[in-house]
């Protein structure tokens, strides 16, 4: 028997609730482990760790085991292990645990990485678009393919993914999973568990996406973190901690104010515009130039906010540029 990972979803609370275990020490050759409560956590919590983790590092590799897949991956190592997974103990000794470790870590690294990088697939929607790329053009399943990467959006890969992996179990007996100490105001009345990591991730993400509106998940351009957030536009840099004391999101707005006039020639010719439509303004230029310059003023800013954002290109913010001119035309004599 493997047990069975399993999570209940609080949308409402924006929690959600992971089976987990606790580990106490018996003596120096011993640790215990055994049901505890389970974890609460802020919506996408596991999803995310598991998108952080490096699994082909044995160290981050274990911590996330340790956090989350315990007990999981143990009864896959030692299926005579488990017991009653309600009411679980077991004492280990410190030689059987390392063994455990370092066998998991030979068998699933590999296999975590590459399930990682099919959700990286589906997150910059470009799951069937890297099947495509490795199909023969005569393949009988081509057309279906390239229909299938022209369309996809909006993470709709994931139904396929979990349609083929589904060892789904829906569990109404919340008195057992919170042990017979259940939160108050939960938003449903079901958990979700499967005995594949594999199944239960799709399940996470096909659940967030169902219930969060305007979901998106984004990878950091600072630090390559994949995070979470509902946000209309793009966000490029995350909200958690890089040094001590500041964000990505605060490292990247200093790095991008940073980028100023004086030593961007982007920025120098948006400058020199804005200086040469001011004067012949101010010297009576004509209505069209005037419409121009207030276009020019409105529109600057933004234009130049998206470039020090990374947003557009300098060659884009040109072809802007370019477009902030006076038409004029020659009339030819007849």
């Amino acid at each position: 028997m493997i047990a069975n990972i399993e999570m209940f979803f609080d949308f409402k609370n924006s929690k959600e609730y992971i089976s987990s275990y606790s580990s106490e020490k018996v003596d120096d050759n011993k640790i215990r482990i055994k049901t505890t409560y389970p974890k609460k956590q802020e919506l996408g919590n596991f999803l995310l760790d598991f998108m952080n983790t490096e699994f082909n590092d044995h160290i981050d590799f274990t911590i996330f085991v340790k956090d989350y897949l315990f007990i999981h991956l143990l009864s896959l190592y030692d299926n005579t292990i488990v017991g009653d997974m309600n009411n679980y103990s077991v004492v280990l000794n410190r030689e059987y645990l390392q063994d455990f470790i370092d066998w998991i870590y030979d068998e699933l690294s590999l296999d975590f990485s590459m399930l990682k990088i099919r959700l990286e697939q589906v997150f910059t929607n470009s799951y069937y678009k890297n099947i495509l790329n490795v199909t023969d053009i005569l393949d009988k399943d081509y057309d279906m393919i390239e229909e299938l990467a022209e369309k996809e959006n909006n993470y709709s890969a994931i139904n396929t993914l979990l349609e083929e992996n589904n060892t789904l179990f829906i569990n109404y007996n919340l008195n057992t999973f919170f042990l017979n100490n259940m939160p108050e105001n939960l938003s449903a009345n079901y958990t979700f568990s499967s005995d594949s990591v594999e199944s239960f991730l799709y399940c996470i993400v096909k659940e967030l996406i169902s219930n969060i509106k305007n979901i998106k998940f984004e990878c950091c351009k600072n630090c390559n973190y994949w995070f979470i957030h509902t946000k209309n536009k793009e966000q490029q840099y995350c909200n958690d901690l890089y040094t001590d004391t500041k964000t990505c999101f605060e490292i990247a707005k200093e790095e991008r104010d940073k980028k100023n006039e004086k030593d961007d020639i982007y920025l120098q010719k948006c400058r020199k515009r804005y200086k040469n439509l001011h004067k012949q303004v101010s010297i009576g230029a004509s209505e069209k130039v005037e419409r121009l310059f207030e276009r020019y003023k409105e529109q600057m800013p933004k234009y130049i906010e998206q470039y020090k954002s990374g947003l557009i290109s300098g060659e884009e913010l040109m072809d802007w540029l370019e477009c902030m001119k006076v038409c004029t035309t020659i009339k030819r004599k007849q």
